[in-house]
């Protein structure tokens, strides 16, 4: 199976998804450069997380398509322009196998997040490394922590679910502290700056 088989709907569904949650994400600034960052911190989060739990399904030999949830895309526009609430569900990847065991679920859930917290360890390197881009390196860090902290609750259908029921530990270990950064954002930059 190639990983890198996609179908027509499968790269719209992206797409549109990518540019809605942008545009929530940019929401109420919406100048050419914010848009940009968002394309860039936002989008790139939000695909990688998505392609990653893909491509590890595929290496179970299951076949698996992102296939995005306008009506969940429509009401996260609505909540962020109506009530500047950001709650986004743009969709997920479905995974057709006759049998996944619980390890293999819990691999491939697991495998979204921790490419969030991969990314979030790139941005925080951007950011130091490169001072001028230094508020894009801590946008792009912080999306990627709550991505993959919000993916890693324990409630079905997010990620953690899966986890939580594969490995305790696991989720344990990788779940607690993005929690902890969630709700205190300035202790991941005190350890780093």
């Amino acid at each position: 199976m190639d990983l890198f088989d996609f179908s027509p709907r499968e790269i719209k569904d992206l797409v549109v998804s990518v540019l809605v949650i942008t545009l929530i994400f940019s929401y109420p600034n919406l100048s050419i450069f914010n848009i940009l960052v968002g394309l860039f911190a936002v989008g790139l989060g939000f695909v990688c997380h998505e392609l990653m739990h893909r491509f590890v399904a595929r290496k179970y030999n299951a076949y698996s398509e992102f296939v995005a949830w306008y009506e969940g895309l429509l009401i996260a526009l609505i909540l962020k322009l109506i009530l500047g609430f950001t709650f986004i569900a743009p969709g997920a990847v479905y995974i057709y196998k006759d049998y996944l065991t619980v390890e293999e679920e819990g691999i491939i859930s697991l495998a979204g997040p921790l490419t969030n917290i991969a990314l979030a360890i790139g941005f925080i390197i951007l950011a130091k490394i490169i001072p001028v881009l230094i508020n894009i390196g801590i946008y792009g860090a912080l999306i990627n922590i709550w991505l993959a902290g919000f993916n890693m609750l324990p409630i079905p259908p997010f990620d953690g679910s899966k986890v939580l029921r594969w490995n305790p530990l696991i989720w344990a270990v990788v779940a607690i502290p993005l929690f902890i950064f969630m709700v205190f954002p300035g202790l991941l930059f005190r350890f780093i700056f």
